[in-house]
């Protein structure tokens, strides 16, 4: 998954009827207000679930890891 250094880990608490697909691009939102408005979230990758309890009914707990691309990194550079 690239550099090492880059690479972040992290939680998201939703639904249990949420599909996994809902869940990655929720994820993908939060890992993006996350980092810096130059840096850029890539290579998110869902990591295992586990059930929790919650207000509204069961909701369970994703873990997830991606890397941050610094701004004029390898995965910016897609000019010709």
């Amino acid at each position: 998954m690239g550099d090492a250094s880059n690479v972040r880990h992290d939680t998201i608490v939703v639904p249990e009827t949420m599909s996994p697909a809902q869940v990655r691009a929720l994820a993908e939102r939060k890992a993006q207000a996350q980092v810096g408005d130059d840096d850029m979230v890539a290579f998110l990758h869902l990591r295992g679930s586990r059930p929790v309890g919650g207000e509204h009914g069961t909701e369970v707990e994703w873990r997830y890891s991606y890397q941050v691309i610094p701004p004029g990194g390898p995965a910016a550079d897609t000019a010709d």
